[in-house]
């Protein structure tokens, strides 16, 4: 990095490529926000600072072909949204210099960087599915279904940890986030467990794949069960602290059941869910969610738009009775914790038990987002039942 006079920000690592990371991570919010995201430093900046914070923001925003970013000289003003922004982006006093060849290069090598960019998938009604892919082609293929609503970036973890081995695929929710060219959302056509569950087959479809292992995260695990229920191409699965409707077959948490009531008003229609949306844009939002990954947390909840679609489609997930889905013979590994107070473990025991080749595995750390942490042991779990259920997918390679 250059030494020569400061001309703009840079977060705790004093790294341009670090800014500029954080800015293409924190871009499922402001493309999909109705006007420009404001930002504050992590302290005022002495001086001219700011202007010259947002001059190279301007500037790398445009080389990232990312929405402009506001500079606002301190975080009252901000929404919940916005200060998740803001704290993923750390900018601190300008201390650096980028000319224009350097920040050019930065762009390119972060728009490239792994995951890379999106590939845009049609589901079978004509939506538009925001995908990504990496690992050998030619290798047994996983599928990552994440949470409704969470930003790809929530799921990278998992997909850097197998694509070593595995063709990782995965994609973003259906309606819920915005193209990279400005187009804003597209029209949510469906939104039943069935629809979500047939944008899995048509991930596998865009990519070439004939068959692949389904891996449920939270509510992405009912989306497995629908997706395995309804196809044989879906070989084998492991659904992780997943967030089932079983009837009276297991309790849920108060987590559960406070979503499921919120979900089920905001998608009685709009209206319902601009003025919950006023409530959740209040700073205090941010209090309840881990803050190295609110960014991706807050994100269905950042727009009454979002809030509404997500009703219906994370209401979806959470209300249709997973029950009737557990004849599916595929090997599956199901895996919880005591420790989750999210999603109660004992909807995992439940579908374990009734699984016709379930196995079930209880760790004894752990709380619900962890899941999505790929820690070591997690990996180490998931990496030996795959070996185990892809050795005929390896054999015939």
């Amino acid at each position: 990095m250059p030494t020569s006079t400061a001309v703009g920000a840079v977060p705790d690592t004093g790294s341009l490529s670090a800014l500029a990371r954080a800015l293409l991570d924190t871009a499922s919010l402001t493309r999909v926000m109705p006007e420009r995201v404001r930002v504050a430093p992590v302290e005022p900046f002495p001086g001219d600072g700011t202007s010259s914070a947002q001059a190279l923001l301007d500037r790398l925003t445009g080389a990232l072909g990312l929405p402009e970013v506001e500079m606002v000289p301190e975080p009252g003003p901000l929404s919940a949204a916005e200060l998740a922004v803001s704290r993923r982006l750390a900018l601190r006093p300008p201390d650096s210099a980028a000319d224009e060849d350097q920040l050019e290069d930065v762009a390119r090598q972060v728009l490239t960087a792994f995951p890379g960019r999106p590939i845009v998938v049609p589901a079978y009604d004509g939506s538009p599915l925001r995908c990504w892919a990496a690992g050998p082609e030619d290798a047994p293929a996983v599928a990552v279904v994440s949470a409704c609503g969470m930003p790809v970036g929530l799921a990278s973890n998992w997909l850097a940890a197998l694509s070593s081995s595995y063709r990782v695929v995965t994609w973003e929710s259906r309606g819920l986030f915005a193209g990279d060219d400005g187009s804003g959302l597209s029209e949510l056509v469906g939104h039943s467990l069935d629809v979500q569950g047939d944008d899995l087959l048509a991930v596998l479809d865009g990519f070439g794949i004939p068959r692949a292992h389904a891996m449920g995260l939270c509510g992405g695990a009912a989306i497995a069960l629908a997706a395995t229920a309804r196809s044989d191409r879906i070989t084998s699965m492991s659904l992780w602290h997943g967030d089932y409707e079983l009837g009276d077959e297991a309790p849920k948490t108060a987590h559960q059941r406070d979503v499921e009531s919120l979900l089920a008003m905001v998608a009685r229609g709009r209206q319902q869910a601009a003025g919950m949306h006023r409530l959740m844009s209040r700073p205090a939002t941010l209090e309840a969610l881990r803050q190295d990954i609110a960014h991706y947390l807050i994100h269905p909840y950042a727009t009454s738009e979002l809030l509404y679609r997500y009703g219906l489609l994370n209401g979806a997930i959470m209300s249709t009775d997973c029950r009737p889905l557990l004849t599916a013979g595929q090997p599956t590994l199901v895996v919880t914790s005591a420790k989750d107070t999210t999603a109660h473990p004992a909807g995992s025991e439940f579908i374990a038990a009734h699984l016709p080749r379930a196995e079930l595995r209880s760790m004894p750390e752990g709380d619900h987002l962890t899941a999505f942490d790929a820690g070591s042991e997690l990996v180490d779990l998931a990496r030996e039942f795959l070996r185990d259920v892809t050795t005929e997918d390896r054999k015939g390679t």
